[in-house]
């Protein structure tokens, strides 16, 4: 069976209240990259500090993945396949940092705007197995980048939210709409020549 994009059923909001965001430095950020755990995230990698080159190799990547996952006949034998090039891939890059496809170019692009991404999830909207029930990336979203994190999730029709543990979530009512901002974050921050 092939893919199609999933629709989910979640409220697209965009409401941040800078007093409710929490801070994390990067000392704490390196101590939780050791340990592997932070903000309930047991396979957390420190992702902060991605360069737009960065960002941009994300959009073409995981736009590779999803064309690939698109034209298969087998969604689930597609996704499985994929994992396991990654899994044997030599760098992080070619790796696509491990992350979920349709999450994978926000979670750089939202580093690159000077965020700390702590944890993500496609909601299965790819194949396999996934807990979450919408399409999501929680971050530490610094007060200086909340103007452009804000305007790019209004132009990408997705949602930007502050739970109660302070982290921002930039998430999705379809399993394209992540991928779609960072599409615009790129574009806007490293133009091709």
């Amino acid at each position: 069976m092939g893919w199609q994009e999933t629709s989910y059923a979640v409220t697209i909001r965009r409401e941040v209240d800078p007093s409710q965001l929490a801070a994390i430095d990067d000392y704490a950020l390196e101590a939780a990259d050791e340990a592997g755990f932070l903000a309930g995230n047991a396979m957390f990698q420190n992702l902060s500090g991605s360069s737009w080159g960065e960002a941009a190799e994300a959009v073409a990547g995981e736009a590779a993945l999803i064309a690939r996952v698109a034209a298969a006949a087998d969604l689930e034998v597609e996704a499985a396949r994929i994992e396991e090039e990654r899994s044997e891939a030599f760098d992080e890059i070619d790796a696509l940092w491990n992350l979920d496809i349709g999450v994978i170019a926000a979670t750089i692009s939202l580093s690159a705007l000077g965020c700390a991404p702590v944890g993500s999830c496609n909601a299965g909207g790819f194949g396999g197995q996934h807990q979450a029930s919408h399409p999501y990336v929680a971050f530490y979203l610094p007060p200086i980048a909340i103007a452009e994190v804000m305007a790019l999730a209004e132009a990408a029709g997705v949602g930007l939210l502050v739970d109660a543990d302070g982290l921002a979530h930039l998430y999705a009512d379809r399993d394209l709409g992540l991928a779609r901002f960072a599409e615009l974050a790129v574009a806007r921050h490293h133009p091709q020549p």
